[in-house]
């Protein structure tokens, strides 16, 4: 799920809709839970068994689920008067098909595979120590110790 994580965490989605909001559904509490046990033990079969596929697509309820809540959350603008005027066929082509269909790239980009991103997790800024040190204290204590020298410590 990493190139999922890192191409919604660049897109405009992450301010205003966490993975739950598009991918569990919305209508009520009991379906939220119902979804997420079964849809939770589907995902630890397939990690247990190591049979994540490259390719990542929704299965047909998940199709459901995130169908509906593109609709949830964008119904103004899918049933816009001036969208209706201006795009063709719009109110044909949101009925017959999923939004993602046209909107390819929303909220995931270009991702096809597991290689497509790779593991570019960065740091978010705010979330960085001031005095951030990549050598653990035991192991400089350690090396202080062999060499009779002393390593850096981190700038304050």
């Amino acid at each position: 799920m990493t190139p999922q994580y890192l191409t919604w965490n660049k897109s405009p989605h992450r301010e205003v809709a966490s993975c739950n909001d598009c991918h569990v559904p919305q209508d009520n509490v009991f379906n939220q839970y119902y979804f997420k046990a079964m849809d939770g033990l589907y995902h630890s079969a397939v990690f247990t068994m190591r049979a994540e596929p490259e390719v990542i697509v929704a299965r047909e309820a998940s199709a459901e689920v995130i169908q509906n809540n593109c609709i949830r959350c964008h119904d103004t603008r899918v049933t816009d008067a001036k969208l209706l005027a201006t795009i063709d066929d719009h109110e044909f082509h949101r009925t017959d098909r999923t939004c993602w269909e046209c909107h390819k790239e929303v909220p995931h980009g270009k991702v096809k595979s597991l290689s497509s991103v790779g593991h570019q997790i960065e740091p978010i800024p705010v979330h960085i120590p001031e005095k951030r040190d990549i050598i653990p204290e035991w192991l400089r204590s350690y090396i202080s110790d062999e060499e009779g020298d002393t390593i850096n410590q981190p700038a304050p």
